[in-house]
C-alpha cells in the first residue's frame, strides 16, 4: 500500500576477485543470522530466474546508517575520524561483539549443503587456503616476491590440524556494517562466508583496517584496541580458543595480498598502471612472528 526502500542484490558484472557468487547461499546465510540476533537487513525474497535482470537476485530492506569509506580507506578522513578516541573504542566493541554472535550460531540445525567447508579429516582451514592458492594469477605464481613465497609455503607446511568449525562472516571489517549511533545495525557481504575456524575472521576484522591506515601512511586512529585485546575479547564472549592466532594472522595478511594482486592485474589491463602491492611488508612481519613462535 505504499513505497518500501529496498535494495537488489546481484551478481557483480565483472569481478576482479572472486570467480562464483552464490547470491541463494549468502540470502539464507543472513536469514539464519537474523534469527541468531545478528543484525543483518530485513529480507523480501529470493529470486532463482536468471532472465529477469541478468542473473539471479534478492530484495532486502534499505538500512538508513552510516558506513566508513573504503576509498580512500576511512582512517584518511570522514566521520570514522571524527568521533573521539571512547566514541571509537565503543564502536570497534560493539561490531566485535555482533561478529562473535555469528561464530556462536549453531551450523547443525540447518542444511546448508553449499557452504564452502573443509572435507571431514581436514583442517578447519584447509578449504580457505584451497580457495586462495587457487586464486593465484599466473603473473604473481611466475614473479612471486620472495617472502610471499616463503609465507605461502609456510602456511602450507604448517595447517593447524584442529580447531573450532563454525560459521565464519569471510569479509568481516568494519566497512561492511552499517552503523547508527556507533551500534551495528546491519552486517553485509556474506560472500566470502564459510563454515571454519573463526579466527579468520576476528584476524581479518583487525588486519584490514590496520594495513589500510599505517600500510598507507597514516597512523591507526586513537582509541582502536590492539590486536591481542581483540583476540581476548572475543575468546571471552565466544568462549573459544585463540591458540592458533599468529598462524591465521599470516593468512589474513597473505590472502589480502594475493586479493591486491588481482585487483592490480585488474587495474594494469585496464591501461591504469599498476600500484606497488602495499601488504607486502606486514607478510614478512608475520612470517617473522610465526617462525619465532
Amino acid at each position: 500500500g505504499g513505497p518500501v526502500h529496498c535494495v537488489c542484490r546481484m551478481k557483480p558484472i565483472d569481478s576482479h576477485v572472486f570467480d562464483s557468487h552464490d547470491l541463494e547461499l549468502q540470502y539464507r546465510l543472513m536469514e539464519i543470522a537474523g534469527e541468531a540476533g545478528v543484525p543483518v537487513p530485513s529480507l523480501f525474497g529470493y529470486e532463482s530466474d536468471t532472465s529477469l535482470v541478468g542473473s539471479d537476485f534478492y530484495i532486502m530492506e534499505f538500512i538508513d546508517g552510516q558506513i566508513p569509506s573504503d576509498n580512500p580507506p576511512f582512517a584518511f578522513g570522514g566521520w570514522v575520524t571524527e568521533l573521539d578516541d571512547a566514541q571509537r573504542s565503543l564502536m570497534w566493541s560493539n561490531g566485535l561483539e555482533a561478529m562473535a554472535r555469528v561464530h556462536m550460531i549453531e551450523l547443525d540445525k540447518h542444511d546448508l549443503p553449499t557452504l564452502p567447508r573443509s572435507e571431514p579429516g581436514q583442517s578447519p582451514i584447509q578449504h580457505e587456503i584451497d580457495k586462495f592458492d587457487a586464486m593465484i594469477t599466473v603473473q604473481l605464481r611466475e614473479n612471486m616476491p620472495p617472502d610471499l613465497a616463503e609465507a605461502l609455503a609456510f602456511i602450507m607446511d604448517n595447517i593447524p590440524a584442529e580447531g573450532p568449525r563454525r560459521l565464519c562472516w569471510g569479509d568481516s571489517r568494519v566497512g561492511n556494517v552499517i552503523w547508527r549511533d556507533l551500534a551495528p545495525v546491519a552486517l553485509i557481504d556474506w560472500e566470502m562466508a564459510n563454515q571454519g575456524d573463526p579466527l579468520q575472521d576476528v584476524s581479518w576484522w583487525y588486519w584490514i583496517d590496520y594495513i589500510n591506515s599505517v600500510g598507507l601512511g597514516v597512523e591507526r586512529l586513537g582509541g582502536l584496541p590492539e590486536l591481542a585485546d581483540i583476540y581476548r575479547t572475543w575468546s571471552e564472549i565466544t568462549g573459544l580458543p585463540t591458540a592458533n592466532s599468529d598462524y591465521y594472522d599470516l593468512f589474513s595478511v597473505v590472502r589480502y595480498a594475493i586479493i591486491l594482486d588481482r585487483k592490480f592485474d585488474a587495474l594494469e589491463a585496464a591501461g591504469l598502471g599498476r600500484n606497488e602491492n602495499f601488504v607486502l611488508p606486514f607478510v614478512s612481519q608475520q612470517l617473522a612472528v610465526c617462525k619465532a613462535a
